[in-house]
């Protein structure tokens, strides 16, 4: 992910103008989400990990904060049911996981990484409809008081959202 300088105004990170800072001090003040995840060959737990690849996760406090984010993401009940809960494997791409699941492991893992601000790509693409409003609830209770940028082509807007519209009319697209 690019950290873009505005072509005109600024914006701000604890009161300090971005323009002074490095594209990478940026970018450690935001998570993403992106439209299409890479779910690793390998555990939900090593999945997770790379959130906070400081080793921040590692030990019973870190395992309790993948539990909780797992829980918020709306995969609680498939890990209680899990024989080997996040030692479980999740295959090439995610593959033991359905599209909502590997959606919602994602989703966990950009809660992980406890941001600012948060980018969601297309958080609803390729999901059904009751699993994508369900993804969305979950998110905005999981992400009130952060900024959160929602770039989709998906009606989610409720009553409060500042909404930013964009067409592609005339532009050649």
């Amino acid at each position: 992910m690019a950290a873009l300088r505005p072509r005109a105004g600024s914006y701000a990170l604890d009161g300090i103008d971005t323009a002074r800072l490095t594209g990478a001090a940026v970018r450690s003040r935001i998570a993403w989400l992106p439209q299409e995840s890479h779910v690793f060959a390998s555990s939900i737990r090593a999945n997770l990990a790379v959130a906070a690849p400081r080793g921040e996760l590692a030990g019973p406090d870190g395992e309790a904060r993948m539990r909780a984010a797992l829980a918020v993401a709306g995969l609680g009940g498939l890990l209680a049911g899990l024989p080997h809960g996040l030692d479980t494997p999740v295959g090439a791409g995610g593959t033991a996981l359905s599209g909502g699941e590997r959606r919602r492991l994602a989703a966990a893992r950009a809660l992980l990484a406890d941001r600012d601000v948060v980018l969601l790509d297309e958080p609803t693409a390729h999901l059904d409809p009751p699993t994508a409003a369900a993804l969305v609830d979950d998110l905005r209770r999981a992400l009130a008081g952060r900024v959160v940028v929602c770039v989709t082509h998906d009606e989610l807007e409720r009553p409060g959202d500042a909404v930013v519209r964009l067409s592609s009319v005339g532009a050649g697209v």
